[in-house]
């Protein structure tokens, strides 16, 4: 019998946003409770109204995503993970009037580095590239996205530190 027949519900996946705010550009990752990536992309900062609308109808990304599908975006959001970089003070404060989840600030040391390491997960460099020594390695792109990613697992860990009941 498939689930959602006779009151059987599979239960809805927890889901974690990481967001790496900056003056120009914001990077947002989905992610499950592991830290597995499901979705991520960059949007205009100064987009963040259209940003939070789509947050909560979880959907109408299309624009700004470079990883993943809007299509796998199913679950609720548990909380959001918020780095705590120069631009992020202002930034906190309207996800906190604009979103109704909880908020955590992350701290963002070193996760543009995360970022990389997250980057080549994901794409495996090609034959001669994997004879350079990671730390020589540049992605072909802006890893906003990852570095939220990065955001995102801290947040996790966090999360689960501070409630380690809840989840």
């Amino acid at each position: 019998m498939a689930d959602g027949q006779m009151g059987i519900h599979a239960r809805e996946k927890a889901l974690v946003l990481g967001l790496d705010p900056g003056r120009d550009k914001t990077g947002f990752a989905f992610t499950d409770m592991d830290g597995g990536l499901i979705l991520s992309g960059i949007f205009p900062t100064n987009e963040q109204e259209r940003f939070f609308a789509a947050v909560l109808s979880q959907k109408n990304f299309a624009e700004w995503i470079i990883e993943g599908s809007e299509e796998s975006l199913n679950g609720r959001i548990a909380f959001l993970a918020v780095g705590d970089g120069t631009h992020s003070r202002e930034f906190t404060q309207k996800v906190r009037s604009a979103l109704p989840f909880e908020v955590l600030s992350v701290d963002e040391h070193n996760t543009t580095l995360e970022a990389r390491k997250l980057y080549w997960k994901i794409h495996r460099p090609g034959v001669f590239m994997r004879f350079l020594p990671e730390g020589l390695r540049v992605p072909d792109r802006v890893l906003d996205d990852l570095a939220a990613w990065a955001i995102a697992i801290r947040g996790v860990k966090k999360y689960r530190d501070m409630r380690p009941n809840k989840l």
